[in-house]
C-alpha cells in the first residue's frame, strides 16, 4: 500500500456506496418484478407471443449493446455526471412507461430505460472503486455485489403484489420515487472530481461496430428457443456478428484511441475470460434447476422458487463476508477460490441430479451461490485495480458486456442441449413441466449431462482466474485521489463495511 494512500473511509465514500447500492437494487427489482408482471401486460395489451418476448428482450439487448459506449463516455466525461444523467433518463422512461397506450410504445420506452440502465450498471463498480481506499474496498464491493441478489430475491414477490393490488403501471412507477431520491442524494453526496480527467478519444466507428455486433448476436441467441438454430433470423444474426469481428479489428487498428486497446486487453484479458466463462457456467443453473424441480421432482412453480432460494441466499452471505476475507487474502486469491469452489459446486449439482437426491441439489446450489458471491465482487475489483486510470469505465463496461453475452449464450446452448439429447417430444414436455412418468429417467440423465457442460465452462473460467507469477508481480495501482483525498473524514465505524 502506498504511504500516501488514505486508509480511513470518507463520508463521500459511504454516500457513494449507499447511492450506488440503492440504484443497483432498483435495476434488479425492475427486471425480476417485470418477469412476474409479463402475463398481465400481455393480456392488457393483447400482444402476440413475439411482442410479449420483446417486452423483456428489448431491455436486455439494448442494455448490453450500450454498455461499452457509455463506459467509454464515462472515461471522457467523468462517472459522476454521466451517472446522474442515467438516473434522469431511467426515471423518465419508467414514468412514461406507466402511461404507454400500446405495446409498441412500451417496448420503445423499455429501450430508453435500458440505455439509462446501461449508464447506471456500467458505472456503479467504478464509482465505488474510486471512492474507497484499498483497505476497505473489499467490504464495499461485497455490499454492492449483495444488492443484486437481494433485490432479485424480493423482485418476484414485489412484482406479484404490485400487479395484484395496485395495477401493472406501478411495476414501472415504483422505480420513479426511488430513482428521484437517489438522484437528489447523488447530486448532493457523490464527490465531484477535483482534477480534470485526461482527454480520451471516443472511437465512434469502433463503438458502432461493437453495438451492431452485440445486438445481432444477442438477438440471434435469444431467438433460439422460439425459432431454432436453422431459422434464417438466427443464422443471419449469428453469422453477421461473427463477420463483424474482422471488421472491428480493421477499424481498431486505424483508430487513434481504440475502444479495445491492445495494451489494456493484454493486461486484463485473462480476467475478462475468467468472468465470461465463470458466469457462463453459473447463470443457466438457476433456469435449469427451476425446470428440474418442476419437471422431474414434480413440484409447483411457487415451490420450485422456494427450492431455489439457497443459491441467492448463498450469494448474499458470501458477498457480505468479502470485507472480512479481504483482510486475510488478496482479491485475486478470493476470486480464484470462488471460481474453483463454484466449479466443484456445479460438479456436486450434477452428482446430486444423477443420484436423484433433491435435498442434495438444494444444498449444492447453496455452495454454487456462495462461490458466485465471492467471485463477482472480486473479479470487478481486480480488473479495476489493473486497468489504466483513463480506461476504468470502458474496462468495467467490457466486463459487464462479456458477462451478459456469455450468460445468454450459455443459457441458449444449455437449453438446446437439454432438448436435443431427449427423444422427440420429450424436450417440449420438460419446458412445459409435464414429463410423463416413463420419461423421468431420460430427463434426469439429460439434466446431468447439461450440468457437465456447465462444469466444463466453469473449469475454463477457473483456469483463467488462477493467479500467475506475472499477476503477483504486477504492481497494484493506488486508488485515485480524486474521490478520497479531497473528502472530509468522518467517525462512523469502519467495521460497518467489513
Amino acid at each position: 500500500m502506498s504511504e500516501s494512500e488514505p486508509t480511513e473511509v470518507s463520508a463521500a465514500a459511504r454516500s457513494t456506496l449507499i447511492v450506488v447500492c440503492l440504484v443497483s437494487a432498483v435495476m434488479a427489482l425492475n427486471a425480476s418484478s417485470l418477469n412476474v408482471a409479463l402475463p398481465t401486460l400481455s393480456r392488457e395489451f393483447e400482444v402476440s407471443s413475439a411482442e410479449g418476448s420483446w417486452l423483456l428482450l428489448s431491455y436486455m439487448v439494448a442494455n448490453t449493446a450500450c454498455l461499452l459506449l457509455f463506459g467509454r463516455l464515462s472515461d471522457v466525461w467523468g462517472q459522476r455526471s454521466l451517472y446522474l444523467g442515467g438516473l434522469v433518463l431511467f426515471s423518465l422512461a419508467s414514468l412514461l412507461a406507466g402511461f404507454a397506450p400500446n405495446v409498441e410504445v412500451l417496448i420503445g420506452l423499455r429501450v430508453v430505460a435500458a440505455i439509462g440502465g446501461a449508464v447506471l450498471i456500467g458505472n456503479g463498480a467504478t464509482l465505488i472503486h474510486q471512492a474507497f481506499p484499498r483497505s476497505s474496498l473489499g467490504g464495499a464491493m461485497g455490499l454492492y455485489a449483495a444488492s443484486f441478489p437481494t433485490a432479485n430475491l424480493l423482485g418476484p414477490t414485489l412484482g406479484g403484489l404490485i400487479v395484484d393490488h395496485v395495477g401493472w403501471q406501478w411495476v414501472f412507477w415504483f422505480n420513479v420515487p426511488v430513482c428521484l431520491t437517489a438522484l437528489v442524494a447523488g447530486h448532493l453526496l457523490l464527490p465531484r472530481p477535483v482534477v480534470d480527467k485526461r482527454a480520451v478519444g471516443l472511437d465512434l466507428p469502433g463503438n458502432l461496430v461493437i453495438m451492431v455486433g452485440v445486438v445481432m448476436l444477442t438477438l440471434g441467441i435469444t431467438s433460439l428457443t422460439d425459432l431454432g438454430w436453422l431459422h434464417p433470423l438466427v443464422i443471419g444474426c449469428v453469422v453477421g456478428s461473427v463477420v463483424l469481428v474482422p471488421v472491428l479489428l480493421f477499424v481498431e487498428r486505424r483508430a487513434t484511441a481504440p475502444v479495445l486497446d491492445v495494451a489494456v486487453m493484454r493486461r486484463v484479458g485473462k480476467l475478462f475470460l475468467a468472468g465470461f466463462f465463470t458466469g457462463a457456467g453459473r447463470f443457466p443453473l438457476v433456469v435449469l434447476a427451476s425446470l428440474y424441480f418442476q419437471s422431474v421432482v414434480g413440484v409447483a412453480p411457487g415451490t420450485a422458487g422456494m427450492m431455489l432460494l439457497p443459491m441467492p441466499i448463498g450469494m448474499i452471505s458470501a458477498s457480505l463476508t468479502l470485507g472480512w476475507l479481504s483482510r486475510r487474502w488478496t482479491p485475486h486469491q478470493i476470486m480464484s477460490g470462488g471460481s474453483v469452489v463454484g466449479t466443484c459446486g456445479v460438479a456436486l449439482v450434477a452428482l446430486a441430479i444423477h443420484l436423484e437426491l433433491t435435498w442434495m441439489v438444494m444444498a449444492t446450489l447453496a455452495i454454487v451461490g456462495l462461490a458466485t458471491g465471492l467471485f463477482i465482487g472480486t473479479n470487478a475489483t481486480v480488473l479495476l485495480e489493473r486497468a489504466p486510470e483513463d480506461a476504468l469505465g470502458v474496462v468495467n463496461a467490457t466486463r459487464l458486456m462479456l458477462q451478459n453475452t456469455g450468460n445468454v449464450l450459455s443459457l441458449a446452448v444449455a437449453l438446446t442441449l437439454l432438448t436435443a439429447i431427449l427423444p422427440p417430444g420429450l424436450g417440449e414436455s420438460v419446458l412445459a413441466a409435464s414429463v410423463p412418468a416413463d420419461g423421468v429417467g431420460a430427463v434426469n440423465s439429460a439434466f446431468t449431462l447439461v450440468c457437465l457442460f456447465l462444469l466444463a465452462l466453469g473449469a475454463v473460467g477457473a483456469w483463467y482466474s488462477f493467479p500467475r507469477r506475472a499477476d503477483a508481480e504486477d504492481a497494484i495501482r493506488p486508488p485515485p485521489e480524486v474521490s478520497v483525498a479531497g473528502c472530509r473524514q468522518v467517525g462512523l465505524p469502519k467495521e460497518m463495511l467489513d
